[in-house]
């Protein structure tokens, strides 16, 4: 007899799409004060991308008018914890300081041209609703160009290659010290297109194309 599956009810996850949508999208370089109303809080977050680096150019346009469609989508939870608010430590708003640091040193991308959602929710969700998240949005850098996210390889992985998002976004010192890795932004700009192209499509989200034909 085959094993049975425990499946999340499907409005679940249209509820949770839902919710995320009507979240405000605030700059990133205003996080500071988003501080207090984010402290303690755990859940997912998204950035979207709005500056001029050509590879992004479909995400640019996209965002220009509301942040419709996210370049990267990560969590921010603390193991251990019940609840999505009370004494924990870093959460959203520290998770948030961490990719602002590394944009920050990447010296073809600024600060100022990222906006950022969040969607607080309880510990015990966390991780599912990034999951769906990402599914729902599939974010350039979750699905192509990886490698954001990361911290400084551990002790014994320093031999190991730089990451696609620190060959593109150079900057980062923990990457500096890696072999490089052979992707180009030539290689890179046809997925990345095509990409774009379909999930804007897929979200809705305005191209030139469309606004060509109107």
């Amino acid at each position: 007899m085959p094993l049975e599956v425990f499946q999340a009810p499907a409005t679940l996850r249209e509820q949770l799409i839902e919710f995320q949508a009507r979240q405000q999208c605030y700059p990133l370089s205003e996080l500071e004060q988003h501080k207090e109303e984010l402290a303690g809080y755990v859940g997912v977050y998204l950035l979207y991308y709005r500056g001029q680096f050509p590879l992004y150019a479909n995400i640019t346009y996209a965002n220009q008018a509301k942040c419709c469609m996210p370049i990267y989508i990560g969590k921010a939870e603390n193991p251990g914890k019940r609840t999505g608010k009370g004494t924990i430590a870093g959460g959203l708003v520290g998770r948030l300081r961490e990719h602002r640091n590394s944009i920050r040193q990447a010296p073809n991308l600024d600060v100022a041209e990222f906006n950022f959602t969040v969607v607080a929710m309880a510990v015990d969700l966390v991780a599912w609703g990034e999951a769906i998240l990402i599914r729902h949005f599939q974010p350039v850098w979750c699905s192509i160009i990886s490698g954001f996210g990361i911290h400084a390889p551990g002790k014994g992985r320093g031999a190991q290659m730089r990451s696609m998002w620190d060959e593109i976004h150079p900057g980062r010192l923990f990457a500096e010290q890696l072999p490089p890795n052979l992707v180009t932004i030539a290689n890179l700009q046809p997925r990345v297109t095509q990409h774009c192209q379909n999930m804007c499509a897929r979200l809705g989200c305005p191209t030139e194309a469309s606004e060509d034909a109107e």
